[in-house]
This record gives structure tokens, sequence and C-alpha cells, in this order.
């Protein structure tokens, strides 16, 4: 058995009157204490590097990460607020500025969301400088299998075995954390993973898994206003469609919380995000491969990455981007910007492996409550939004994120149920008919729209809204047909259905005013 196995969490000296921070993981949030006497020796197996949460009295900025480096203590990951992730054959620590230092509690290692999953596979996540045969000899060992999928992502196995057996896993010292797996993990279909948002603390150095994250600082009044550029785009779609799936996106996340995207006028910009498409080695320490590799990476909100890098999306140029994906492996633009785009806002991935934000990508047609909540958490909602679907926004496809879908049709769905009477808790479905594509070109200042909406017990109400701030009740309810405002620019235009017990769908398209 390779590393010596902790059963509880060691603490290192804390002189009196030190402040104590915050360590926020999925499972808890806590700050850790001890006596001021207490001091404590690492004395591992000789030859293995251990894994420890440290946590500093500020962010770790550069100097401090250099002399981490000198010590030849290796940091994986971020952990909000101010710790790390890191690995040592001997961790020294003295003379830095921490508060507190010690290894997870294999309860923080298992997903709160196991528990309500569909027992039998999960998804284990190891830390990224362990040895991957041995890992796999690790998790048989514990009397798992491993089903085999070439599409994970590194230092990840796939098991299958006992509820029971996770408490044990989850206590070696190689196991970062465990999660459910998604149903296209378990079939075996090709997926394509995101490494999760990443940060300069250190190489190849993510948002961990097991964390929960907190964003930018927010604007005097409250949320947050963040611009956009376009640095360079992809040579696969046309340049206005590109602007329009990648404001569409956005105006899915500031649909729901108090968040805004504007227009910048210039490149590297605080407070915002810098889009690039981009080929191999483009200016920072992640480079692309080729296609069929990383599809993107983003870089986590300030303090975790300086301005002006803090946000910026980079998507890989030798993708074959599309709108909607297709069959034969191309990748949905809009559903791979929608994902990282809760990275740029400060969310890290979900464990829900139907959310937008669960690490392997999938074709989306909108935000799941899981994801609406996470991001509402952070910003707050936004100002007269009604609480979303309880069960989410329309998760379409196999899930495989290089696309099944089309790119034609409506851009959302959704079901929710909101307050449902007792015995009803079916929610009508909504069409568009009219017009039927997933983007429009529009150069007046209204567009019509139609379209057919049922139930099983009868639709109550129609009624439409736009990403610009207007809204209004169709005409109509199983036949319905509305006139919508139109500003210059972006405006997704959303349907929704609603029956009279509260329970409510809808469908959504893009029209880019000219």
């Amino acid at each position: 058995m390779r590393g010596f196995r902790f059963a509880a969490i060691f603490l290192l000296l804390i002189e009196a009157g030190w402040p104590q921070g915050l360590i926020r993981l999925k499972t808890r949030s806590f700050s850790p204490t001890a006596a001021p006497d207490r001091v404590w020796r690492d004395r591992p197996v000789a030859g293995s590097r251990q894994h420890y949460l440290v946590l500093f009295d500020s962010y770790p900025g550069p100097d401090v990460l250099a002399e981490l480096h000198r010590r030849r203590i290796d940091v994986l990951a971020y952990v909000p607020e101010n710790a790390l992730m890191v690995s040592a054959l001997v961790l020294d620590l003295a003379g830095l500025d921490v508060t507190w230092a010690g290894v997870m509690d294999p309860a923080d290692k298992i997903s709160p969301l196991i528990a309500t999953a569909a027992p039998g596979a999960y998804l284990v996540v190891f830390q990224p400088d362990t040895d991957p045969d041995q890992d796999r000899e690790l998790v048989q060992q514990q009397g798992f299998a491993v089903l085999e999928n070439t599409s994970l992502l590194a230092y990840q196995l796939l098991i299958s075995g006992p509820l029971s057996g996770l408490a044990a896993l989850a206590t070696l010292d190689e196991v970062a954390y465990i999660l459910p797996a998604s149903a296209d993990l378990q079939a075996g279909n090709p997926v394509m993973g995101c490494g999760g948002a990443l940060t300069t603390a250190g190489p190849l150095s993510p948002v961990a898994q097991y964390v929960l994250v907190g964003g930018w600082s927010q604007d005097p009044g409250g949320g947050i206003t963040l611009g956009y550029f376009f640095d360079s785009l992809t040579t696969e779609m046309e340049e206005s469609t590109v602007q329009s799936e990648v404001a569409r996106a956005f105006a899915q996340w500031s649909q729901y919380a108090n968040v805004t995207f504007t227009p910048a006028g210039q490149a590297q910009m605080d407070r915002g995000i810098d889009i690039l498409f981009a080929r191999w080695a483009h200016g920072d320490a992640y480079p692309f491969a080729g296609p069929g590799g990383v599809l993107a990476h983003t870089f986590y909100p300030s303090p975790a990455n300086p301005e002006p890098i803090a946000g910026d999306i980079h998507l890989n140029a030798d993708e074959s981007w599309t709108v909607g994906g297709a069959a034969g492996g191309n990748v949905d633009l809009y559903s791979v910007v929608l994902h990282e785009t809760g990275h740029a806002l400060g969310l890290g991935h979900s464990d829900d492996p139907t959310s937008v934000m669960y690490p392997y990508y999938s074709i989306h047609t909108g935000l799941t409550a899981d994801d609406i909540a996470g991001i509402q958490a952070i910003y707050g909602k936004k100002v007269g939004q009604s609480s979303p679907p309880s069960n989410g926004s329309g998760n379409t496809g196999s899930g495989t994120g290089t696309g099944s879908g089309t790119g034609t049709g409506t851009t959302g769905t959704g079901t929710g149920s909101g307050t449902p009477s007792a015995g009803d808790t079916q929610p009508p479905a909504v069409t568009i008919v009219s017009p039927s594509s997933t983007i429009i070109s529009a150069y007046t200042a209204t567009i019509s729209i139609s379209g057919t909406a049922s139930d099983n017990v009868g639709v109550a109400s129609v009624e439409w809204s736009t990403s610009t701030g207007s809204a209004g009740v169709a005409t109509g309810t199983n036949s319905w047909s509305a006139v919508i405002p139109l500003l210059v620019g972006d405006n997704v235009v959303t349907v929704r259905a609603y029956d009279a017990a509260g329970n409510s769908s809808w469908r959504a398209i893009d029209v880019v005013r000219h």
C-alpha cells in the first residue's frame, strides 16, 4: 500500500492572535482552530509524497508560491478562499503565514449527492501527482471494478461496487473526491471533459472538484458587471454567429442571477472576459494540442488569477465548432461557452450529472436548477426573476459534449414544477413553430412568433420574456402567437407555458436585430 494513511486531521502550530480563515468544501465550510502550543511534525513513509490542505492568512501570492516550489512542495489545486492543496515529502511551512494545515477528512471526499444518486457506478478523482496504474490497483484492492472509458480525464476512474465501500476508499491519501457518474460515462459513450477553472497558483492548478467557490467581488450595489471582448474568432463559423452564440450563453446566466455582460471596447480590461480562439501555445501555461483534446479553458476570477487574465475564456480553434452540434463529432459552441461562462463567473464543477457545470460537457439548451442555485448563491437572484424550474431547464441529447443535436429548431426547452397542486405534476408541452431556426436575423423593431402548447389537464397561459427586459402574455393557449419587441443586438426570447397547477415548460430562440 502506497503512502501513510491518516485517520484524523493534524494541525500545525498557530500563533496566538492569528486570524482564522475559512475552507469551503462541498460537504461543509469550516474555520480550523488549534491550541497555540500544538506543533505537528510530519513523519511520512520514506519516499512517499502526502497530500495536505494548507490555509494561509491571505491569498498566497507569487512570492509564497515561489517559496513553496523552492521547498519542493507541489501546488495541486486552489481551495477558496485562501487555501491550497499541496503534496510534499516533508511539509516544511516554517516562516510562512500559515493558519492551518492538515489532510482532508475522508468524509469530505464523498459527494453529498452520492446518497441520492442511483447506486452502483461512481467517478473517482485522484490527486494529479499519483500513479494511474497504482490508482487502478488501489481501487481494485478495495473491492471495486473499473469500468473502462477511454474518454475519461486524466487521474479519474469510473468504478462500480457497493456504496458501503466508498468510506474505506475515501481514506486513501491518493483519492481526492468521489462523485456520481453520469449516464454517458456509465454507458461508455464518448465524452469530452473539462479540467476545471484554471488558476495561476501553480502549474496545472485548477479549482478543485471538492470545493465551493465564491466568484468576483461584487459591485457596490450588488451583483457584478463584466465586459467582454472577442480577441479572435474561429474560421468554422460566421463571425456574427459566433458572437451571437456567446451572447446567448451569457444571457442564460444573466437571466437568473444579478450578473450583467456588456461589450467592451478593448481587450485586457479589468473585470472583463477576453474570448480567444487559439491553436497550440497561445501565451498562457495551457497550450492546446490540436482537435479531439481540450475544448476550452477558463481562468477563475480574481484573486486566484491576476487581472487582466481573470475570467478569460480560451477555446480550441482546431475543433469543428457548430451551432447545436452535428452528427460526426462536431462541437456545439453554445454548450461549451455556457459551461465555461460558469467558470468565468466563479463556479467550479458540479457533482450533478445533469448540470451544465458537470465536469463532462453535454449538449444543453439552458441552465439546470442546480446551475441556477449555484450562481444565485454567489450573486443573488435577478431582480424581478421568478423562481427557476425545480427540475432544470432542458438538457437535450445524449450528453456527449461533441453533440448529436441539430442546428435548427428552438434553442431551449425545460420543465418546472412551480407550486403544483396534489396529483398534477406533469408540465405542459410547448413548441415554437414559427420561426423554426435556432438563430434569426431581423432588421425590424418586432418579430412575430407562434406555436402550440398542450397539457394533460389544460394550458392556463403562455407567457414570453426577452433578455432585454420585455415581457408579456401571448394570444391564445393551445395555439398561441405574440409580437415581440426587439432591441439592436442579441435578443433571447423565452416562451413559457403554464397549467393551472403551476407546472411549466419553456422554449427559446435567439433573435439578432441588425
